[in-house]
């Protein structure tokens, strides 16, 4: 599909949707397991003095967060 092929479905897609506010959210970590898996936003403690707390997302710990939990980035 082409670039604007994308963008015409994407604001297609989100036109179905109604008035849209785009504003930052707040979210705080979670685990449920199901299934024998557990999902979530898993808090991983550090394992060394000098190491930083990290919080991935669960299964699979394809996406991780780190301090500045505020700046939007993250580790794939």
């Amino acid at each position: 599909m082409d670039r604007a092929a994308r963008r015409a479905a994407y604001d297609a897609r989100l036109k179905e949707l109604g008035e849209v506010t785009f504003t930052r959210i707040e979210v705080e970590p979670f685990a449920i397991n199901r299934f024998g898996t557990t999902f979530g936003l898993i808090p991983r403690e550090p394992e060394e003095d000098d190491d930083a707390w990290w919080v991935t997302l669960e299964p699979g710990d394809y996406m991780a967060f780190t301090d500045p939990w505020d700046s939007g980035e993250y580790d794939t």
